[in-house]
């Protein structure tokens, strides 16, 4: 993919009513490091993204059966997606790595794309994109997307507490006491009569 070509890919194709994903894979002799390829979206909605990408992969691939992606990176996504008269299975987990999305075809074969974020600058998202898919390439993601390690432990430590907070029944075990609760309703009831 050419600079030139990522900035047009940003357009419709008048003819299909597709959007060319934005992607490249590593030659398939070349499979080493921890991604197969880079995805560039033009957005954090999963929804909006993956049907353009999944269509692409059909083709190469075969069917594609399940998507894994990183809970905080996405916008609220449904379990499942139907696509080329398929369904796709989308699991979002906060545990999963960062800036990656996991594709399964049919057969439980996984390519793991470095997801490269929607609002980077065209030609620094080309270079990365191209790095990716370059073969022989064994960088990290966050390598790749130039992410300190500061910032790793850091995103790695807010990703821990969010599952612990999960796992300790997150928002559905919060609750105010039977007292404090009606105590409070009746001040929003007093202030609400009070606005009229």
């Amino acid at each position: 993919m050419t600079r030139e070509q990522a900035r047009d890919s940003l357009r419709w194709d008048g003819t299909r009513g597709v959007r060319t994903p934005r992607f490249r894979l590593k030659p398939t002799a070349h499979g080493s490091g921890y991604v197969d390829g880079a995805w560039w979206p033009r957005s954090d909605d999963l929804m909006t993204e993956l049907p353009d990408l999944i269509a692409v992969l059909s083709v190469r691939h075969g069917a594609i059966s399940r998507v894994m992606y990183n809970l905080t990176e996405w916008r609220r996504t449904p379990t499942e997606l139907v696509t080329g008269g398929r369904a796709v299975e989308l699991d979002g987990y906060r545990g999963q790595p960062p800036n990656t999305v996991e594709v399964f075809d049919a057969k439980g074969n996984k390519i793991v794309f470095l997801v490269v974020p929607f609002h980077v600058d065209p030609d620094q998202a080309h270079a990365i994109v191209m790095e990716a898919a370059a073969p022989g390439s064994v960088s990290s993601v966050d390598n790749l997307l130039m992410i300190s390690v500061k910032d790793r432990e850091s995103r790695t430590k807010r990703a821990a507490a969010w599952e612990r907070w999960d796992s300790q029944g997150g928002a559905t075990s919060w609750r105010l006491p039977a007292t404090a609760a009606r105590r409070h309703q009746t001040i929003i009831q007093g202030q609400n009569d009070h606005d009229k």
